[in-house]
């Protein structure tokens, strides 16, 4: 399976190169430095020699100005590789995440996909641009340094085999400790993005029943969780760096030991002991260098795992062979011996389902709470695809189709009422972009949403507010509505959308609803009978299964279960009205 984060970074390799390659020209100028600084030291600080100290001491800031270009020109094309990099990678992730049908949504959960399509992605990014920049200058450096002292003086250098060994070792031992850990503290981190969540969309609810103490005692618990495996893996990480330190300062005393021995016996010169006191301090910055991103690379590690989980989920709702042309015929929605369940040993939720819906007919589903209506409609736009049977539209089995053309075909109303942060318009334009001022204006009054909005001071251009808070239940569902209508689709699927609406609202919706019965096959979920009684069928689900199918004068007749709950809502009308009338 090819590594989709690799794949992304593919169109930057030219800039990466380029970085690398004039990081690279910067580590060797820099290498070259001490032995410039030593040849002064010897030939003229030694000898007094003024005019060869101003020769050489001018050829090195020739040479450093080289070194500093270099990693100027580095630094722009790091950043630009891996900011495009990290840009690329997000869009790859979130167009995935739109591929995803409702089951994979539910399994990811939403706080862990924006978790891994923000801070996982920049945790990859940053560590991308700390390895361009980083990598190279401490590889080159090191190892460099280690061959440049070898050159300069064998013997002194055999302190450098046992400090270098060592380090590495220590990194490694700490990598792979510190792997576990930020595995569980992303997992810590999710559970907290989605309290922080749960919290910001349901402030009203947990307002209302008093219960800010408890979500405080909850996020407390959740934040002290995260922050007490964030301060283990800190404390880990953070460890190694005094005692590689310690490790090498150590060195640089000894080398300094051993170095002012050699020194009084005329083996080596001084500029040669300053020469290895700098590359013991390269490899010290190396090392340390190396060490800080490898502490990276745990994260990064745990977070590109994460994102790789994301972009190689397969893709449920296959598009293979797919009808891509409009196919004119009925339009009839026809479920054939479906079954359907959530996951592959749950239950059923949907169980040999088998009915047809007619062009120009209107139906209605109705059902207890959890019955299954909306999961059936769900399968329809194959926002879920049936574990068994099939469903048709227009003849056509819905896996056969352009997702794009099935869901053109469609239009849908959901249950939960969702608008967009922007203008009135601008979400019914959600429905037909290119939808003139005069068509909005003119669907808004068919779904009885123009009353209200023309009271509005701004009118169509009314800033509608974080899901649509500054509107009330009904007037969501009719701009809702409205965003539907104007697609002008064949099939009209509305999920218990008249639910806020008042009984005299709802009348004149439907009689615009029914306007439009020659042209389009209508499907209402409702729990009132009094809003599907004239639909030319009524299916009634119970547990999944249908368990009757025909007019309300028909049902009446011989299903209990539509019998029930009609006598029940005539009751409830009764009491109520008799409550009324004692008041």
């Amino acid at each position: 399976m090819k590594n989709q984060i690799f794949e992304t970074l593919k169109p930057y390799l030219g800039k990466v190169i380029s970085a690398l390659t004039l990081k690279s020209t910067e580590s060797v100028i820099d290498l070259t430095l001490p032995l410039i600084m030593a040849d002064i030291i010897d030939k003229g600080v030694m000898k007094q020699d003024i005019n060869y100290v101003i020769s050489r001491g001018l050829f090195m800031i020739v040479v450093a100005t080289l070194g500093y270009i270099s990693a100027i020109i580095c630094n722009y094309y790091s950043i630009q590789a891996s900011q495009g990099f990290g840009k690329d990678l997000r869009e790859k992730i979130f167009i995935k995440i739109q591929g995803f049908n409702f089951n994979q949504l539910n399994r990811f959960t939403q706080a862990s996909l924006i978790t891994r399509v923000t801070q996982d992605v920049t945790q990859i990014v940053m560590t991308s641009y700390m390895c361009m920049r980083m990598v190279v200058k401490g590889l080159v450096t090191g190892i460099g340094a280690v061959i440049m002292s070898f050159i300069i003086n064998p013997s002194l250098s055999t302190i450098l085999l046992i400090i270098v060994p060592t380090t590495v070792y220590l990194t490694y031992f700490y990598m792979k400790k510190s792997i576990p850990l930020y595995t569980e503290l992303q997992i810590r981190l999710d559970k907290l993005t989605q309290i922080i969540r749960e919290n910001l969309v349901g402030i009203r609810v947990i307002k209302a029943l008093v219960r800010e103490g408890v979500e405080k005692k909850k996020f407390e618990d959740r934040n002290t969780s995260f922050a007490e495996k964030n301060i283990e893996s800190q404390n880990l990480i953070d460890s190694r760096s005094p005692f590689i330190a310690l490790l090498l300062n150590l060195g640089v005393c000894a080398i300094l030991w051993f170095g002012g021995q050699k020194i009084s016996l005329g083996s080596i010169k001084v500029g040669e002991v300053v020469a290895f006191v700098n590359y013991m301090s390269m490899i010290l910055f190396s090392l340390n260098a190396l060490s800080f991103l490898f502490s990276l690379l745990s994260k990064t590690v745990v977070s590109s795992e994460r994102i790789n989980e994301v972009l190689e989920e397969s893709t449920e709702i296959s598009e293979e062979n797919e009808v891509s042309k409009d196919i004119n015929s009925n339009f009839t929605i026809e479920f054939k011996d479906v079954y359907f369940s959530y996951e592959k040993t749950s239950p059923w939720v949907l169980e040999n389902l088998n009915f047809k819906i007619k062009k120009g007919e209107i139906v209605s589903i109705i059902g207890g709470v959890g019955s299954g209506k909306s999961t059936l409609i769900n399968l329809i736009p194959r926002f879920y695809d049936v574990s068994k049977g099939s469903v048709l539209v227009d003849g056509i089995d819905v896996k056969k189709y352009n997702l794009k053309i099935l869901r053109e075909k469609i239009g849908l109303v959901m249950q939960k009422t969702f608008l967009f942060s922007q203008s009135i318009e601008d979400n019914v334009r959600w429905g037909k972009p290119i939808a003139s001022q005069n068509e909005i204006e003119t669907i808004v009054e068919k779904s009885q949403g123009s009353e209200f909005i023309n009271n509005l001071p701004e009118k169509y251009k009314t800033k509608v507010a974080k899901g649509g808070m500054n509107f009330s239940g009904g007037q969501k569902q009719r701009i809702s509505i409205a965003r539907t209508l104007i697609k002008e689709c064949e099939i009209l699927i509305f999920d218990d959308s008249f639910s806020a609406l008042d009984f005299i609202t709802e009348a004149k919706l439907k009689k615009e609803i029914l306007s439009l019965k020659r042209d389009k096959t209508i499907i209402i979920i409702s729990q009132r009978i009094s809003s599907i009684k004239n639909s030319d069928k009524i299916i009634v689900l119970d547990n999944g299964k249908i368990c009757g199918i025909g007019t309300h004068k028909e049902l009446l007749k011989y299903c209990e279960i539509y019998k029930e709950i009609c006598q029940s809502q005539e009751i409830c009308s009764k009491e109520g009205e008799s409550y009324e009338n004692k008041k």
